[in-house]
């Protein structure tokens, strides 16, 4: 029988991955605090040895273009800037849930899954700055959490994920689909119980909740769960990383499209920018 959520919850809470919840709390408080200040990030930053050895690797890597050397995490903040520092933080300190070797079949791997979420995080956040001139912080932090959900059923339900995906390839079905099919819930469920439980902002629980599944409903606040929704279809589209349906809900998309009122051709730009990103990422061994 596939463990209850209440029971997947309990074991991720008694697991490694709960060591990521105070930093990641903390981190998602930085960022949607508008007085949260320079010092409280390189405190945050610097509590962590680990963390704050791959931030300044990262900020001296070819996508910042820094041409002097970085060698302390307030030079990192001042020269790369704060969102920036922010968002390579959340980053890393996320990434840490891919790092051990997982499945590898029917076009799913943690390093393709990751790829995923860090391409949905970087098109939600332009959409964010370009199309409604807002700081997108909030936006990566979506995008980056958005398959949470995923992690937990590869690392503690391993057989039926095993199923799920086979099942995925053989109907030529969507994730979701498989995984109501084989536990009777899927990974937003997942992802947002953890979500609830780890005390996150109430709006990032929800989102993370309805990534594929955005409210119809006009008078609901739609703006982060559209956004979310378009950003992960888009690169559903463009195949960035692991593709969690073989066709996205053209109908869906489309009203999230203009309820949002982007056009076609600025997404696209978008996403040509989300793919020189994920290139040059690559190119500096972030996947």
């Amino acid at each position: 029988m596939p463990k209850s959520l209440d029971e997947l919850l309990s074991l991720v809470n008694k697991s490694n991955i709960a060591s990521l919840r105070t930093t990641l709390v903390k981190l998602i408080e930085v960022i949607h605090n508008p007085d949260s200040s320079v010092t409280e990030l390189k405190n945050l930053i610097e509590v962590d040895p680990p963390l704050s050895a791959n931030v300044l690797r990262r900020a001296n890597s070819a996508l910042y273009g820094m041409r002097r050397g970085i060698a302390s995490i307030m030079d990192a903040i001042i020269f790369v800037g704060f969102d920036a520092i922010v968002e390579l933080t959340i980053n890393q300190k996320f990434f840490e849930l891919f790092q051990s070797n997982g499945l590898d079949t029917s076009g799913y791997s943690r390093t393709a899954l990751w790829e995923h979420c860090v391409g949905v995080a970087l098109c939600g956040k332009l959409i964010y700055r370009r199309e409604f001139r807002k700081g997108g912080g909030e936006m990566y932090t979506a995008g980056l959490l958005h398959d949470i959900g995923i992690i937990v059923e590869d690392k503690f339900l391993h057989d039926e994920f095993i199923s799920i995906l086979a099942n995925m390839k053989k109907n030529e079905s969507d994730l979701h689909s498989a995984e109501i099919d084989v536990l009777g819930y899927c990974h937003e469920d997942i992802g947002k119980k953890l979500a609830e439980s780890w005390n996150f902002p109430e709006e990032l629980s929800r989102v993370i909740g309805m990534a594929e599944r955005p409210e119809a409903e006009d008078s609901s606040p739609f703006l982060m769960a559209d956004t979310l929704y378009v950003a992960n279809c888009a690169c559903q589209l463009r195949k960035v990383g692991f593709s969690e349906t073989s066709q996205v809900d053209d109908p869906t998309y489309e009203f999230c499209l203009n309820r949002l009122e982007i056009k076609e051709r600025a997404l696209e730009i978008i996403m040509d920018e989300v793919e020189t990103q994920i290139a040059q990422m690559k190119e500096d061994g972030w996947f």
